[in-house]
């Protein structure tokens, strides 16, 4: 068994600079198919199985945070953003990485942006690139 080097998720340990990843991962066929079918998005047969819808990765960014942290009881999203460049599709590899952009206070609560890409593992070609700022909820769940 390994031992978990992560460290808490907590404000005083996150700051502007800390970098995550890379992350892989083969978008899947059946991820795809699963994700549409949840989404309900209309008529089937108008998209193209293998294309992946764009906001289907948007939790990366929660995949990445777990590589460095453990604990904490979560944040809640206060602005998203997202330019999408290539569309991704099954079977292709992808490298995800990422880093805190900022982290402020505002309100009495504590604020963090993570950056992060999705680029082709083979070619390195920018597929997406997103920034989630979020509130950090605090040991009681709290947004204090």
């Amino acid at each position: 068994m390994s031992e978990d080097n992560r460290i808490p998720m907590k404000a005083e340990n996150l700051h502007e600079g800390i970098k995550f990843g890379p992350l892989f991962y083969v978008v899947s066929a059946d991820q795809i198919k699963r994700f549409r079918a949840a989404l309900k998005e209309g008529d089937a047969s108008a998209f193209d199985d293998a294309t992946m819808p764009p906001t289907m990765r948007l939790q990366d960014y929660g995949l990445l945070i777990a590589t460095r942290f453990k604990g904490g009881k979560g944040g809640v999203h206060a602005k998203h953003w997202c330019e999408f460049h290539e569309p991704l599709h099954a079977g292709q590899s992808i490298r995800v990485e990422g880093a805190i952009a900022a982290t402020f206070r505002r309100r009495g609560k504590f604020y963090f942006t993570l950056e992060y890409e999705q680029r082709d593992a083979e070619s390195g070609r920018l597929m997406t690139r997103q920034a989630i700022t979020s509130v950090l909820l605090n040991e009681k769940g709290e947004m204090k």
